[in-house]
């Protein structure tokens, strides 16, 4: 009672806040009135232009039911930056929530043994199916349970995001997605050859044109031109000013086949992640599950960060997306599937310490000195806790057994 009368999830708190109201109807059918106070009559009046109200009955609670259950649908399919193309958005709130993060702070039902309301604290994500891992406080014992985003409360307020912002964002992933997900593999793999073979023509171009400015200052040099105090002060031979237009036509044509080939660059690199992620999904195996949800939360991290200004770089958003893959993937420790986590993350640091570059080489190595040492705690805070989890579990069955063979003996007393 006290969870249906006075809590809310997270979820369902932005979606009942944006329910349609008697403020919404005022406003919508008389938005002439500019006040509330108005005498019965008037109000008899209001209320009969209603019509006949729908009787409060178990088919009306079940289509609310269903109707709660379809926005919290869209709300989860937004979190995730997706949205289905046919879905209205019209009625949708303003403001998205998004995923709590780790080590928020939470209220739940719990059922089990007995209706109880538990704080608790988020340790894990399960981005399939929006539930989470929360570990509860029970009577001096931590117990993890897997609880569903709609039975959450928060004690803090959660982050969020504009509805718009979220659209926009969407868009351009499908628009990539469209692109990239043709339905042969000769057509998905048109853009990334397209963009190679312009790349390669273009680097010819810049070559030569490189060649081109370098014999144009052997010229220049060896004309014998004499340093002046002032351009000014140069007289402009036909000669001289033959290699003035060739040097600026040849400069501003670098500027323009540099910008192309930055384009084609991120269109090589925006197929390369499309193909990674497709590479993970085929080979459906445990280690790339793992691999895979990592890379996805750390994606809808950098998506709903609010610090956007300056992660505008294409080579900045991929390092901290690295980075943040690499964090998400150590939370994956002391679950009980380390042998395929430690493959995971060896083959993952290995490729992060290839692609890096020479100057930040040695801060990285640093850091990965740290992850090391943060790995051997966890594994063996780990072995501990399943030690200790045996030697209860030992301990319960020798009690088991005493009892058992006290109460045996006990019978035989007694029938004799």
């Amino acid at each position: 009672w006290i969870w249906c009368e006075f809590l809310e999830s997270f979820i369902d708190k932005t979606i009942l806040a944006s329910a349609y109201s008697p403020i919404n109807y005022k406003q919508t059918r008389f938005a002439q009135l500019e006040t509330d106070e108005l005498p019965k009559r008037c109000w008899q009046f209001i209320r009969r232009l209603n019509g006949k109200p729908r009787r409060f009955s178990p088919a009306f609670i079940a289509s609310e039911k269903a109707e709660l259950e379809r926005y919290r649908g869209v709300i989860r399919q937004l979190q995730q930056f997706r949205l289905d193309a046919t879905q209205s958005v019209e009625s949708l709130p303003k403001q998205i929530p998004m995923p709590l993060p780790m080590d928020a702070k939470v209220v739940s039902l719990l059922t089990k043994p007995l209706p109880m309301l538990r704080k608790g604290r988020v340790i894990g994500y399960e981005p399939n199916d929006c539930s989470y891992l929360v570990k509860f406080d029970m009577g001096g014992k931590h117990t993890v349970l897997s609880r569903a985003d709609c039975y959450l409360y928060t004690l803090h307020e959660c982050k969020s995001k504009s509805l718009a912002d979220i659209i926009n964002e969407t868009s351009a992933d499908n628009e990539l997605d469209a692109v990239a997900d043709d339905t042969t593999g000769q057509k998905r793999c048109h853009p990334l050859f397209a963009a190679l073979l312009q790349l390669q023509k273009q680097l010819t171009l810049k070559r030569k044109i490189i060649s081109d400015i370098t014999t144009i200052n052997e010229e220049f040099v060896a004309g014998g031109v004499p340093v002046a105090a002032t351009r000014r002060d140069i007289k402009l031979t036909p000669q001289l000013e033959k290699l003035q237009h060739r040097y600026a036509s040849n400069i501003i044509t670098l500027h323009r086949v540099n910008a192309e080939i930055l384009d084609n660059l991120r269109v090589a690199h925006e197929q390369m992640v499309v193909y990674e992620k497709d590479y993970l999904q085929n080979n459906d195996t445990p280690c790339n599950k793992i691999l895979e949800k990592s890379r996805f939360l750390a994606e809808r991290d950098l998506k709903a960060s609010s610090n956007q200004m300056y992660l505008k770089g294409q080579a900045t958003r991929e390092l901290i997306l690295q980075l943040q893959t690499l964090l998400y993937l150590c939370t994956e420790l002391g679950q009980g599937n380390d042998i395929e986590v430690n493959a995971v993350l060896d083959a993952y640091i290995n490729k992060l310490v290839t692609e890096s570059t020479p100057e930040h080489l040695a801060d990285f190595q640093h850091v990965i000195g740290i992850l090391h040492k943060l790995r051997d705690q966890i594994t063996n805070m780990w072995n501990l806790e399943s030690e200790r989890r045996q030697q209860q579990l030992l301990q319960v069955q020798q009690s088991d057994i005493a009892s058992f063979v006290i109460t045996e003996e006990g019978d035989i007393e007694m029938g004799l």
